[in-house]
C-alpha cells in the first residue's frame, strides 16, 4: 500500500517538532537549520529528512526569487531615476505616473511573495507538527519518491 498526501506516518513528538523547525526557519535560522535537521537525521526518521529537505529546497527557491526581485528592483529604480532626471530636464514637474504605478505593482508583488512565503511555511510546518506528509508544490512530489520510494 502506497502512502498518500494525507496519511499520517507513526512519529515521534520529536520528528514533528524538528519537522515544524525545519519549515519556520525561514523566520530564524535560513536555510542552515533544515541542512542540519537533515543531515543528522537522514538515516534515522524518513519523515524529518521529507519535510527538511522541502524546507531546504523551498528555501532556495525563495532566496531564487528575492535575488531576482533584487535585481529588477534595482534595474527598475535606477531606470526609475533617469526617467526622473530626463522628465525634469525636459520641464515635467515629476515621475511619470507609469513609473509610479509600476513602482506601486513591484511592492505590491514584492510583500504578496514575502508574506505568501511566511504563511506558506507557517501552514506546511502546522501540517507536519500535526503528523501530516504535506508537500510543497512540485518540489515535494519529487522528494516524497525520493525519500519514501514511492
Amino acid at each position: 500500500m502506497t502512502e498518500s498526501i494525507y496519511d499520517k506516518p507513526e512519529t515521534t513528538s520529536d520528528e514533528r517538532l524538528l519537522s515544524l523547525f525545519s519549515h519556520l526557519s525561514t523566520f530564524v535560522g535560513g536555510i542552515i537549520l533544515p541542512i542540519i535537521f537533515w543531515a543528522i537525521h537522514k538515516d534515522k526518521s524518513k519523515f524529518v529528512r521529507f519535510h527538511s529537505l522541502q524546507a531546504i529546497f523551498f528555501h532556495i527557491v525563495y532566496l531564487f526569487f528575492v535575488l531576482v526581485m533584487t535585481i529588477f528592483g534595482t534595474l527598475f529604480v535606477s531606470l526609475g531615476m533617469v526617467g526622473l532626471g530626463t522628465a525634469t530636464n525636459y520641464g515635467s514637474k515629476g515621475m511619470p505616473v507609469f513609473m509610479v504605478i509600476l513602482l506601486i505593482l513591484f511592492v505590491f508583488v514584492l510583500f504578496v511573495v514575502i508574506f505568501g512565503t511566511l504563511g506558506y511555511s507557517i501552514y506546511v510546518g502546522i501540517k507536519a507538527y500535526k503528523g501530516e506528509l504535506k508537500r510543497y508544490p512540485i518540489i515535494g512530489n519529487i522528494i516524497y519518491k525520493k525519500v519514501y520510494g514511492v
